[in-house]
């Protein structure tokens, strides 16, 4: 009964927030956005208007797929995992500061419950802001991609636990932050750049994996060519893949070692874009967006072989990325949030106020 209290004088005093109410309208806004396009054989409408593409139209993939495109890259990716992360920060970064503030902390603390059962109350109430707002897009989707899709995807559902997990990672470290400072503003502001520390990393990791990937295959190419009794046909095509192959090998134990450091740091820090992107591997079907300039070799930067076309690149991609189970993706991540909310919640528990 003392923790439902607790949650329930939170929800009140979220719901008393404009910030609250705004955030949901805006996530309404942004499902009947996408609700309001459609898809033909010439490309995207959108209240009669047709925009030409030949990616996306009725010929290249069903309004079903389109609309989960647009569940996952627009409404998670874009809205859920950026604007409504911001905003649910920005609301509910004052949780623990204002916990911990003279005169709320002595009286929170005279009822009989125990500190540390008292302050994960109050992280728990900070994840349901979130909640709520994934679960309101969630059903406004699930009804507009059924209505204008022609599907009843449930999967959509799967947008609540990932994207609240997601959100709570930031979450703790606001926690831990605002624990130390007493600091809403800090709490904020210093938790916004540790999540843009960890997307830095994250996107270190990632490149360099594919540079690592993209020199195995250039490596497996020269070797095969080479192999090849016919191929190259004359002696000095031979020598320019011999030497080929020795820089390529030279440079594999570069590779090897940036994205080692990358993979270790990034394997104890949490993986909130890897945790979104699990969606689309559940929601959304392989195999959107290719097209004849898929067969093209040549050079694409340093992320990308020299010797293997732009779509078999992208399949080697898919399936590495696969290879990321979601179960360690999120294992690691949660560590890492237990960690941090472990020492938040000794803080409070010792501190004397």
């Amino acid at each position: 009964m003392q923790t439902r209290a607790i949650f329930v004088a939170a929800y009140r005093e979220l719901s008393a927030r404009k910030l609250f109410w705004l955030a949901l309208a805006i996530t309404l806004l942004v499902v009947g956005l996408f609700a309001s396009l459609g898809i033909n054989e010439v490309g995207v409408s959108w209240f009669g208007w047709t925009g030409d593409s030949p990616y996306f139209n009725s010929g290249t993939m069903s309004p079903e797929t389109f609309y989960k495109l647009l569940f996952v890259n627009f409404g998670v990716d874009w809205w859920l995992g950026l604007m409504a992360t911001i905003l649910a920060l920005v609301t509910t970064c004052g949780i623990v500061p204002d916990l911990v503030a003279p005169g709320s902390v002595d009286l929170l603390l005279a009822k009989p419950i125990s500190r540390s059962r008292l302050f994960l109350t109050k992280y728990a109430t900070g994840l349901m802001f979130a909640a709520l707002q994934v679960i309101v897009f969630s059903v406004a989707s699930f009804l507009a991609i059924g209505i204008r899709g022609g599907a009843w995807e449930w999967t959509l559902f799967l947008a609540v636990p990932i994207v609240t997990v997601t959100y709570s990672m930031l979450f703790s470290i606001c926690a831990l932050v605002g624990m130390v400072t007493r600091s809403s503003i800090a709490a904020l502001i210093i938790t916004l750049m540790a999540w843009a520390a960890i997307s830095a990393v994250t996107m270190g990791e990632s490149l360099t994996r594919r540079g690592l990937l993209a020199n195995t295959m250039d490596i497996a190419a020269c070797e095969a060519e080479l192999a090849d009794a016919d191929s190259p046909p004359d002696e000095d095509a031979r020598e320019e893949l011999e030497t080929r192959l020795t820089t390529r090998r030279e440079q594999r134990e570069t590779w090897l070692s940036v994205h080692g450091w990358f993979n270790l740091v990034s394997t104890c820090l949490p993986k909130t874009g890897e945790t979104l992107d699990a969606l689309n591997r559940v929601i959304v079907d392989r195999g959107i967006g290719d097209n004849a300039e898929g067969d093209r070799r040549g050079p694409d930067g340093i992320f990308a072989p020299r010797m293997a076309s732009r779509k078999e690149f992208n399949k080697a991609i898919e399936q590495d990325d696969a290879s990321r189970s979601l179960t360690w993706i999120v294992g690691t991540s949660l560590i890492f949030e237990a960690v941090v909310l472990a020492i938040a919640t000794m803080l409070f528990v010792r501190r004397d106020y």
